[in-house]
């Protein structure tokens, strides 16, 4: 991927590079081709004095990639508390895919600080997904656990028709499963399954494609009885 030298110091971290490109009248809101600008970068590699100084300098926090990624939404995907908390002291909106990109990277404390800054805990990707729904599928029970518990609707169904008990079930994870059951999460008959595609976009500006979810039949040995 060919970076302009201001993206590319920021991607690095080079903070003199940075403020040398600027000094030179370099627009700290230029994009590269998929959308993504210097602070996108600078969040994407955890460079927090990078980070500041744009945002100082007249970086727009609102800035998206074509696929809608922010600088927030990269910090969040990390896990990036210091970074986070910046952005959001800055007047960053947090929109809603954050705390869907925390909750899939299984960043608890991402998530809880998303959703104490006013975040929808119920929001939904492109495909209908939601934080609680790709938490169950990448096996992250504390995530599950402090989602259920901060009252996410565990019956949302995607637009394949599958709820996040399905999503569970379908990724071998029996315990989120029987954990969503208690929490009044039911399995539903899915509609005929159309490819999962990330709201978020990979560096070289193509579709990041999820693996589609599985339409096995539950499994046998699965039991979702309450003890």
């Amino acid at each position: 991927m060919e970076l302009s030298p201001l993206l590319q110091a920021a991607s690095k971290g080079d903070l003199e590079q940075v403020k040398k490109l600027f000094g030179k009248g370099a627009d700290l809101n230029e994009s590269h081709k998929n959308g993504a600008t210097p602070l996108i970068f600078a969040a994407e590699k955890n460079h927090i004095d990078v980070v500041r100084f744009l945002l100082e300098n007249g970086a727009d926090p609102k800035a998206r990639t074509k696929m809608g990624g922010t600088a927030l939404n990269r910090a969040a995907e990390n896990g990036n508390i210091e970074i986070m908390k910046y952005l959001i002291d800055q007047g960053t909106e947090i929109g809603d895919l954050a705390v869907i990109v925390a909750a899939r990277e299984g960043k608890l404390d991402a998530v809880k600080l998303l959703l104490d800054h006013g975040a929808e805990i119920n929001a939904k990707q492109r495909w209908g997904q939601t934080a609680l729904m790709l938490a169950a599928r990448e096996g992250h029970t504390e995530v599950v656990t402090y989602l259920i518990e901060r009252g996410a609707n565990v019956k949302l169904k995607d637009k394949n028709g599958d709820t996040a008990m399905n999503i569970a079930l379908d990724n071998d994870n029996a315990d989120i499963a029987m954990q969503l059951k208690r929490a009044g999460a039911r399995v539903e008959t899915r509609k005929s399954a159309s490819p999962v595609v990330s709201d978020d976009d990979d560096d070289d500006d193509s579709d990041d494609v999820d693996d589609i979810i599985s339409d096995d039949d539950i499994p046998d040995d699965v039991d979702l009885e309450d003890d």
